[in-house]
């Protein structure tokens, strides 16, 4: 018989996490200075007082905050109203424990910070209820929180892959012109781009994550090159540099290839001479700087295919927000395009 499995949802945020412990540390003071409002004096009782429930509520708080975090698999491996019932039972349980060890101690004492035994069972049920407020508030606050950014994760992701899938066929097309410019001139120069081109296909379509290693990546292109040199012959030439420490450093997939193309389609292609097209990959202030450049000619050079390149932007963007870049310059007969990616 075939058992259904269903994994849960983790609706338990990771109190692990130094930003929440932050967050949730300032709302508990936050909360006890509300109600410290309620019996304000100007005299040090008012002080005296509040310093002791605040030290009572940051304890509390951070005994729960550290039991979240270490036992954080533990609750979401239950499901919300019996994970919940769980922690409720934990916090009653820990200020319990504590207002009535504290109680105890100034009676035995004799430091008349609560005076009898009512006292201390009314800071008792104080203590519970705020702790249990705080405590749902930051399970729902944060839950929202991982919820929305779950949701513009996968939105992100979708619209990464649709870029990725957008800039294949445009690859796929243009080498195949490429290609079917050869037959009719050398037939045996096309067979060879078909055979190679079928080795990229198989690596390009193939490939479905989001980053490959430089290496990886330069292998494509070298492909690439080997196809459009069988085309254009001796009009077309590269050179690249690459840092040997970088060829294990993710990047985008086709991060590369589209501007080496762009550079040949748009620059050397167009020019009677030809060109050599020159692909530099360095770092610099912990980012991997891919740099592409080419010559063109005012008015002869057609206009660069700026589908491709949003592209990449896009991904960029993606990928690692405003930490990355792209620079385009054009000036003294030579166009170049620079990407930064960190490190």
């Amino acid at each position: 018989m075939q058992q259904n499995s269903t994994t849960l949802q983790p609706w338990l945020t990771d109190f692990c996490e130094t930003i929440r412990l932050f967050v949730a540390v300032v709302m508990i003071q936050i909360l006890v200075i509300v109600y410290s409002l309620s019996f304000l004096s100007f005299d040090t009782d008012y002080l005296r007082k509040l310093s002791i429930l605040s030290l009572l509520a940051q304890l509390t708080g951070l005994f729960l905050l550290i039991v979240l975090c270490k036992f954080n698999k533990f609750f979401n491996s239950y499901k919300v109203i019996p994970g919940v019932a769980l922690i409720c039972l934990l916090v009653i349980l820990t200020t319990t424990i504590i207002s009535q060890l504290v109680g105890w101690l100034d009676l035995q004492l004799s430091l008349q910070i609560f005076g009898n035994q009512h006292a201390i069972n009314y800071l008792n049920f104080k203590l519970a209820v705020t702790a249990l407020i705080i405590c749902f508030a930051l399970i729902r606050y944060f839950y929202i929180q991982d919820q929305w950014k779950l949701q513009i994760e996968k939105l992100s992701n979708s619209r990464l892959r649709a870029l990725q899938s957008r800039i294949k066929p445009h690859f796929l097309f243009n080498t195949l012109n490429s290609i079917a410019s050869l037959v009719e001139v050398d037939s045996q120069k096309a067979e060879q781009a078909i055979i190679d081109l079928s080795s990229l296909m198989r690596r390009t379509f193939v490939q479905q994550q989001k980053e490959i290693s430089v290496a990886d990546e330069m292998k494509f292109v070298r492909q690439f090159l080997s196809i459009e040199k069988l085309r254009l012959g001796e009009r077309l030439s590269f050179k690249i540099f690459c840092d040997e420490e970088l060829n294990n450093s993710k990047i985008p997939v086709l991060s590369i290839q589209p501007l080496v193309e762009n550079a040949i389609i748009h620059g050397i292609q167009p020019m009677e001479k030809g060109g050599e097209v020159v692909v530099k990959i360095f770092s610099k202030n912990k980012m991997l700087i891919i740099n592409v450049s080419n010559p063109f000619q005012k008015g002869l050079t057609k206009a660069v295919n700026g589908i491709a390149l949003k592209n990449i932007e896009e991904r960029l963007k993606l990928l690692y927000g405003n930490k990355s870049f792209m620079i385009i310059t054009a000036e003294k007969q030579v166009f170049d395009i620079q990407l930064g990616i960190p490190l």
